[in-house]
Parts: C-alpha cells; sequence; structure tokens
C-alpha cells in the first residue's frame, strides 16, 4: 500500500544506484520518459527468463509462468490498494479502453463523456458505443485549471460512462480522480481513467475509480505489448466480457480470455523491483520536484507550464517558438525532449538529476530567438 507521501527534501541527484542501472543517461540528458521510459539493466535477462527456463521446458513450465503472473498481479495490488483479482493484463491501454466500449451494455441515448482535446484512444474507443445508438459528448476544457470542472459539469443523468487521462498527455495536468469519480457515481455513470502517464509516475487514487487502464512501458520502465486493466467491483458487475475464450468460457468465468505477454511480466516485475527497492514515495516526489525545477528554471525565461500548480505529475510542456527547430537543437547537444506539434513536452523521472533540468533550461535558453 503506497505510504503518505513523505515531507523530506529531496536530493538534487538521484539515488546512487541509477548511473549503474541507466548508463544511459552518462552522456545524454533523457526527459523524455513520457514517450518511453529507459529500461534498467538487467530487465532484459530478466524478460528472457520465460524463454531460458519456464519455456525452455515446454508447456511443464506452464506453473512457473503462472506463478509469475500471480506474483506481479499481486505486487500491483499492493502498489495499488486494490484486490490482486481485479487487475486483468492487456496488451495495452488501446486494447484495455476498447475492452471496456465493447463489453458495456449500450443502450440508445446512453452519453460518454471525455475531454475534447484527450489522446486519441480516449476519445476514439467509444465509437462501438455510437453504433449501439450511444451518445458521444466531448468536452472543450476551458483553461487547465478548469479541466476536471469542465468534465464534472458535462455529466447528465443520462450519461454512462466518463473516460480521462489522469494526467493529459500533451499539458500535463492532472485531474481530480476523486472528485470526478464521485460525480460519476452521483448520476450512475462508470468512471474509466487512461494512467498511462500517471502509474509509476504520481500516486493513483482509485476509491472513486471503476476501470483504470495503463501501459508499462512509459513511467513503470518496461516493455511494449503489456498494460494493467483494473476493473473494480462496479465494473466487473456490469460488463460482459467482449473478449472470450478457453480461459472464461462461461459467465462468471471474469475477463482473462487467453494466455497474457509472459515475458513482459517477467520485466515489469524486474522494473517494479527496482522502484520498489528505491521506494515509490520518493520515487514520486522526485518526479514531482524535477518538474517543478523545471518551472522554476523557466519563469526566468519569461515561460510557464501548462499544468498548473497544484495539478502537476511528471509531464512538463511549454510554448516555444520553432518547436521542430528547438527539438532538434536539443537533441544535437543530447537532449532529449518530445515536440507536440507547437509544444516542448520534456519529461523527467526519479533517474533525472536537478543538473539535468539545469542543462535542459540553460540549452533551451540559447536556442529561443
Amino acid at each position: 500500500m503506497m505510504s503518505a507521501i513523505d515531507p523530506a527534501p529531496i536530493p538534487d541527484d538521484p539515488p546512487r544506484i541509477c548511473a549503474e542501472l541507466f548508463p544511459e543517461l552518462r552522456d545524454r540528458v533523457y526527459l523524455d520518459t513520457g514517450s518511453a521510459g529507459l529500461s534498467p539493466v538487467g530487465m532484459g535477462r530478466a524478460a528472457a527468463q520465460f524463454y531460458d527456463e519456464a519455456k525452455a521446458t515446454g508447456y511443464r513450465g506452464q506453473a512457473a509462468w503462472q506463478a509469475k503472473a500471480a506474483k506481479v498481479r499481486g505486487d500491483l495490488a499492493v502498489m495499488l490498494s486494490v484486490d490482486p483479482a481485479e487487475i486483468e493484463f492487456l496488451s495495452g491501454t488501446t486494447d484495455a479502453l476498447n475492452f471496456v466500449s465493447h463489453s458495456f451494455p449500450w443502450q440508445p441515448g446512453d452519453e460518454v463523456v471525455f475531454a475534447e482535446d484527450d489522446f486519441p484512444s480516449v476519445r476514439l474507443a467509444w465509437l462501438s458505443a455510437e453504433r449501439a445508438g450511444a451518445v458521444l459528448k466531448p468536452v472543450p476544457i476551458p483553461s487547465e485549471p478548469e479541466r476536471s470542472a469542465a468534465l464534472i459539469a458535462a455529466i447528465t443523468p443520462r450519461t454512462r460512462l466518463v473516460a480521462t487521462a489522469q494526467v493529459q498527455s500533451v499539458s500535463g495536468t492532472r485531474v481530480d480522480l476523486d472528485a470526478i469519480g464521485r460525480a460519476c457515481h452521483t448520476q450512475g455513470a462508470l468512471f474509466v481513467v487512461d494512467g498511462i502517464h500517471a502509474l509509476g509516475a504520481t500516486p493513483v487514487p482509485l476509491d472513486h475509480v471503476d476501470v483504470f487502464a495503463a501501459g508499462v512501458f512509459k513511467w513503470m520502465l518496461a516493455g511494449f505489448g503489456l498494460s494493467v486493466c483494473i476493473l473494480r467491483p462496479r465494473a466487473r458487475a456490469l460488463l460482459q466480457p467482449a473478449y472470450r475464450g478457453y480461459l472464461n468460457q462461461s459467465e462468471g468465468d471474469g475477463f482473462q480470455f487467453a494466455h497474457v505477454n509472459y515475458p513482459g511480466l517477467y520485466a515489469l516485475e524486474a522494473s517494479m523491483e527496482v522502484m520498489g527497492g528505491i521506494g515509490w514515495d520518493l520515487v514520486h516526489r522526485r518526479t514531482l520536484a524535477l518538474v517543478g525545477w523545471l518551472a522554476d528554471g523557466l519563469q526566468d525565461l519569461g515561460i510557464e507550464l501548462l499544468a498548473p500548480p497544484g495539478q502537476r505529475a511528471g509531464v512538463a510542456t511549454l510554448a516555444v517558438p520553432e518547436s521542430e527547430r528547438v527539438v532538434q537543437a536539443l537533441a544535437a547537444h543530447s537532449i532529449h525532449v518530445a515536440r507536440k506539434g507547437p509544444l516542448l513536452r520534456a519529461t523527467p523521472f526519479f533517474y533525472n538529476s536537478r543538473e539535468d533540468v539545469a542543462q535542459f533550461v540553460h540549452a533551451l535558453k540559447g536556442e529561443i530567438r
């Protein structure tokens, strides 16, 4: 279970073990975990264990890989304060959102609420609902501080489902899951959360969330082709599995329908051991501190982050002129960030240092014309 956030000061440098675990950082500044996290040393060996040990014995290794899945499910349950039986493994965040859409008992006139500027998967997964007669309600977001309030204001008695990213992938704004979830449940709506920019980077409060889906290749530092899908009791009572297979042939068999990405689970276990060993509280606090240091440095350049203070996680996005040229110029200095249209997105993580942030701000100052 996640403990209360420790108020102790955050050191400028990451834990010493990071120098050994992330050699990629020795000669570059990597501020792009929001695109893909750096895999720690040893993760490849962990994934290979599935093939070299469990599957090397053929189907006799079944007990070993099933035990690994149960172990990872249990570790995630402790991390997120949920029942292990609520956790399913799918191939990605998009897969999980579409799975929910196709499993929902839609009726004509049902409303689906989401922010009109959210990530495409959050917006497009519900097209199957529209084909069943549901009404899609993309919500304009007047300003980043009003993101949560705008979603809440759009909920009506006809709303059956509200979908949002916990951390908006471009702006970096972290929404209020508790407030939105309570508003959903007041109207009897299901609350579905895309958590790919939250899981690993920031605490994930799930008390008022019905479905939480997150791929693990970003802030969980694992690989592609695997996602965590948490289906809380309200969701399990409502959804009818869209996918059927040998594992869920009958009603009541659950939602896992076939084998999962076992090598991915071996890798995920390895990355969770790294971050769990460092301490999830410290991982979260360092990430938020790095974004705060970055925001402070940008103020000297007259630049503000899109996400408001108090609503940030690990995504720091800013508007710069000639964003494509600036991102390429920074890369030439071995400083790696992402371009999002006219915006520049920096996504530091616990393995970064305060000096990394300072180098980014200094290089950016030299490139802004």
